[in-house]
């Protein structure tokens, strides 16, 4: 189906684009990133909204729709043409605060989420694999998240109330944005790249249909249900949680160190085991201690801690190896640039999270600037490379 709608040119140059303004929006991430990490600018909710979401949707969702189309060797043009110009227009709409916009956006938006989640399982009908299930997964956990998000700012624009007056509709739309979808399109694109799965193993359905479970399970409570039904959701989603990162770590793990998958996909696994980790610990805080769901403050480290592990350990480190593969034909212009990529990248965040999990300053004004700049210098000798590369068919 893919190959019939574009030719090798055709993906290649769609491939290419979606990178492209992937990359554009990730710099506004990254700029944000810098200057709050080292508390030089104090930047309001609207800001730091624009961070996130240039983040998420900007840089990881673009670049996990490239990666998939790479791997898939083609997309719908006007799916991903939609995508590329709606996602910065969401994004802009953000650090301007204007609710309108943002529901105009946001609605807009919506449409060519739910045409990429039925283009998805069109993909999955049309080649079982492991890998296409977990991008199917992963993409309507995302379209959940999506929507649950656009009610929301239309309800912030003066339109109507969709969610019950007790609903956590903020943790519902958030739960829903990270781990359920990330880490779940992550562990089947490591699962292709790591183990080259090519059927339906019995272990790895259960291991991501265990996080697409528990996900939505945690986000229907949180809408829909009382205070004392979260305790409960929350124990099923520990419980699933572990189950699928067990899996993931006996499966997909010792062979991301065995060589020659590429580094970034060995750090990459490595960082699945880490930010699950952190979650699942302050899923357990929350089970334990029913007032963190009202005053969150004692853990907030810990939650932002385990959302750049996944947004910048699990998915940007998967996203740069995608890059490199995908311009193998491409030597880098700047020889050092792949190791700062990998080890600058990866060091940073690690003294960084580190600083979120102990609260200590100096360590997040370390690792912020490290990480940051880091990103910077890998940006742009991909993004050299991807301009001159004629963007090399996945295996």
């Amino acid at each position: 189906m893919m190959a019939s709608m574009t030719g090798a040119s055709g993906w290649a140059a769609q491939v290419r684009r979606l990178f492209f303004v992937a990359m554009a929006v990730f710099l506004v991430t990254i700029v944000i990133g810098i200057l709050n990490g080292l508390d030089v600018v104090e930047f309001n909710r609207d800001q730091l909204l624009t961070h996130v979401h240039s983040g998420t949707l900007g840089w990881i969702t673009l670049s996990l729709i490239a990666a998939s189309a790479w791997f898939l060797r083609g997309i719908d043009g006007r799916l991903a043409a939609g995508m590329a110009i709606l996602v910065p227009v969401y994004v802009a709409a953000f650090y301007l605060a204007i609710p309108a916009l943002r529901a105009v956006a946001g609605a807009a938006l919506l449409i060519m989420v739910l045409w990429l989640v039925v283009w998805a399982w069109g993909v999955y009908r049309e080649h079982r694999t492991l890998p296409t299930l977990a991008i199917a997964l992963g993409f309507t956990t995302f379209t959940y998240g999506a929507v649950i998000g656009v009610l929301r700012q239309v309800q912030l624009a003066g339109g109507p109330t969709f969610f019950p007056p007790t609903a956590d509709v903020v943790g519902a739309h958030a739960s829903a944005m990270v781990f359920s979808y990330l880490i779940l399109v992550a562990m089947g694109l490591l699962e292709w790249r790591i183990l080259g799965t090519k059927g339906l193993p019995k272990l790895a359905v259960i291991q991501v249909g265990a996080l697409f479970a528990g996900g939505m399970i945690l986000s229907f409570t949180l809408l829909f249900l009382s205070g004392d039904a979260l305790q409960a959701a929350g124990g099923v989603d520990l419980l699933v949680n572990v189950v699928a990162v067990a899996l993931f770590a006996i499966r997909v793990l010792p062979s991301a160190f065995r060589g020659g998958v590429g580094r970034h996909f060995a750090m990459s696994a490595a960082f699945v085991i880490v930010a699950v980790a952190l979650v699942l610990y302050v899923v357990s805080k929350f089970i334990s201690d029913p007032s963190l769901a009202t005053d969150p403050t004692p853990i907030t480290g810990i939650l932002i801690a385990s959302d750049h592990s996944a947004f910048i350990g699990v998915i940007t480190n998967l996203v740069l190896g995608v890059l490199l593969a995908a311009t193998a034909d491409r030597a880098s212009r700047w020889p050092w640039a792949d190791q700062v990529a990998l080890w600058g990248t990866n060091l940073g965040l690690i003294v960084f999270v580190a600083g979120l999990i102990t609260a200590t300053t100096i360590l997040k004004q370390i690792g912020a600037p490290v990480m940051g700049v880091s990103l910077l210098v890998a940006l742009a000798a991909l993004a050299m490379r991807l301009r001159d590369s004629e963007v090399v068919p996945a295996a």
